[in-house]
């Protein structure tokens, strides 16, 4: 009897840790991705070239001056210089032939792709460089994706918009799924409850295991989900997208604390709530 009373036991406080430590991996997940959102919206548009073909005529000193001027703007991130025979082997390589041998010589350019910070990446600052650059002499023409950039800067606004909604939607129902699974944890023992008290027990001297109990069951469902979660951005660099650590780091801590308080806070208010219910409930209702 006693062995099986002990595997229930058992059984109702795994089903408690696991029920709060998949709400809690969904939560922290959810805000990881929110605290990232900006971030990766901004690699990714620090990743859209603007192209700019050389003349071959073209002289030396002209490239030299035009790499120095790249240099000291501080709105280009980077650039790189792409030979005409380098972009000849890539486009051989993708069309799955030689094109030259068709041709019999090399109609592409020189080129350099040139890479700006996020905040520079809009249709009017990169208009007006791309305009510059068409003035010069040397340059053959400038390629950059238009609609691609117009397309981002105009969503960016309306992505912020829906994870304000989903987050204040999905935090609301984190925290009912984690009351109910709470309550129907607390309400296993809601004659234990209801004992202590007709033997005299204060109300405090009642709810102190059951929050002590509930508190110790929500840091270990945190501890699983935070294991869980590490286990998954592990599985996601190794296989899917390589980034760094280092730079997750701070918003890593700030969605693994605030998941933490949530589930502190959420089974102290509701253990405590819950429990003071059923003391105060009359004991033909607990049947």
């Amino acid at each position: 009897m006693t062995k099986s009373k002990n595997n229930r036991f058992f059984s109702n406080y795994f089903l408690v840790i696991v029920s709060l430590s998949i709400v809690l991996l969904f939560l922290s997940s959810f805000l990881f991705t929110a605290l990232n959102s900006e971030k990766i919206i901004n690699e990714f548009k620090e990743k859209i070239p603007v192209v700019v073909f050389i003349k071959s005529e073209s002289k030396k000193i002209e490239i030299i001056q035009f790499e120095k001027n790249l240099n000291i703007n501080n709105n280009i991130k980077s650039f790189e210089f792409v030979s005409k025979e380098d972009a000849a082997s890539s486009l051989s390589e993708d069309l799955g032939e030689n094109f030259i041998d068709y041709l019999g010589y090399n109609p592409l350019y020189d080129s350099y792709n040139i890479f700006f910070t996020a905040e520079n990446v809009n249709t009017i600052y990169i208009d007006q460089l791309v305009n510059e650059f068409e003035n010069e002499n040397f340059i053959q023409e400038v390629s950059y994706d238009l609609p691609l950039i117009e397309l981002i800067n105009t969503n960016i606004q309306v992505l912020n918009r829906w994870l304000v909604f989903l987050g204040s939607a999905f935090f609301l129902l984190s925290i009912i799924l984690m009351n109910n699974t709470i309550r129907l944890s607390v309400y296993s023992n809601r004659l234990i409850i209801k004992t202590m008290q007709l033997v005299g027990a204060t109300k405090s001297f009642i709810k102190k295991p059951f929050i002590f109990r509930q508190l110790t069951l929500g840091l270990c469902s945190w501890l699983l989900s935070s294991i869980i979660f590490l286990g998954l951005l592990y599985y996601l660099k190794n296989n899917f997208y390589d980034f760094s650590f280092k730079n997750i780091a701070e918003s890593l801590a700030i969605s693994g604390l605030i998941s933490f308080l949530v589930c502190i806070i959420i089974s102290y208010v509701s253990t405590s709530i819950i429990t003071g219910k059923f003391i105060n409930s009359k004991i033909d209702n607990l049947y």
